[in-house]
């Protein structure tokens, strides 16, 4: 498992500011799956990950970014 994915953190952290793509997506999607009622998972990514906000929306997920002083963005996903 990547050392940038803790599934124990509340809420769940995906630190993909050095990552290359997919691998943000993968560990995304990973985590969306085992991802409970009430928990949130936190993204930090240096782009503005559209495909994942397509797939958010046809799984039932709702998400919020917000550009942070950095210039990379967070995005903070629960379920629906």
């Amino acid at each position: 498992m990547s050392p940038y994915f803790d599934m124990n953190a509340e809420p769940r952290l995906i630190d993909g500011r050095d990552m290359e793509p997919p691998e943000p997506l993968e560990l995304a999607l990973a985590a969306l799956a085992t991802l409970g009622p009430g928990e949130e998972l936190v993204m930090l990514l240096r782009c503005e990950p559209l495909p994942l906000y397509a797939i958010l929306e046809r799984s039932g997920y709702r998400h919020r970014a917000e550009l942070q002083a950095d210039g990379s963005n967070e995005i903070r996903i629960q379920k629906a």
